[in-house]
């Protein structure tokens, strides 16, 4: 059974939509085609914070990225502009949680934009939006499909996907940026700027990541950054075996030597992730 699901989400397009207008993070002909059509001093405002709403690879992640951008998309019930309004609301209250104390007038900002211009863009926008990435899913969901590759996937790394599926959240404005962002346990922010085929790679090599998780749990993989390219290149390793192809070539000297030691017999995914940690540190 294909455990990947593919989403046309609006709230996660409006947010997006509004990081690529502002340049937070993306700089694209995307943002370039709506920018003229809201207020400098608006966009000035995410500008002005936007490391503290944008993340890159697995070098930094907002203080604000999660509360900001992922619990609206993937916590809150609701829409996004009822979450931006509650958040102008504890603001103007003092209700904000002690964690964000310090933070709470940068929030209070942000989410004053966010909330004002949420209705334009699902009227005037979104449908356009929905249509390009409904598109874009119809050409990419079958090659899962009819290729089960997510039972061979589980079957190759030796676990199955704690949840029940892994949801692939598609965006229409996030080229040249970050993307595979983990907003959720089981869900993860991708463009539809690719070809289907190369979607397919990617959101395959994200959904063997999620494997890895619980594969290399009692690792110390993906607690720290110094591991990152031994994890994506056990990805691309497992990938590859099951596609013939790398999605991403920078991780491929890890996956060749994870192929050398495989020469030598089967080991799991932890025993292979502890074999690079081991090279790597008689280095």
């Amino acid at each position: 059974m294909n455990k990947i699901r593919m989403i046309a989400n609006q709230d996660a397009n409006y947010v997006y939509h509004m990081l690529s207008v502002a340049r937070c993070g993306y700089d694209n002909d995307y943002g370039a085609k709506y920018r003229g059509a809201y207020p400098a001093e608006d966009l000035a405002v995410l500008k002005r914070h936007e490391r503290l709403i944008t993340c890159s690879g697995g070098e930094h992640w907002g203080e604000l990225y999660t509360l900001m951008l992922c619990y609206p998309i993937a916590m809150w019930q609701g829409d996004a502009k009822s979450f931006y309004l509650e958040i102008i609301r504890q603001a103007d209250d003092g209700e904000v949680p002690e964690q964000y104390l310090s933070l709470a007038p940068a929030a209070r900002e942000i989410a004053v934009v966010m909330a004002k211009h949420y209705d334009r863009y699902v009227r005037d926008i979104w449908p356009e939006d929905r249509q390009a990435i409904e598109a874009h899913i119809s050409a990419a969901m079958p090659l899962f499909e009819n290729s089960a590759f997510t039972d061979r996937a589980e079957a190759l790394v030796g676990c199955t996907l704690p949840a029940e599926c892994f949801r692939a959240t598609m965006v229409a404005s996030v080229e040249h940026g970050a993307e595979a962002i983990d907003i959720s346990e089981d869900q993860d922010v991708f463009g539809i700027s690719r070809r289907p085929e190369d979607s397919f790679l990617f959101i395959g090599h994200e959904f063997i990541i999620y494997l890895l998780k619980f594969a290399l749990r009692e690792t110390d993989a993906f607690r720290r950054f110094e591991t990152w390219a031994m994890t994506e290149g056990l990805a691309e390793y497992y990938l590859k075996k099951l596609t013939g192809q790398f999605c991403f070539q920078g991780a491929q000297p890890y996956a060749d030597f994870y192929e050398q030691c495989e020469r030598e017999r089967s080991f799991t995914a932890a025993e292979l992730y502890r074999k690079a940690l081991q090279t790597k540190s008689d280095r």
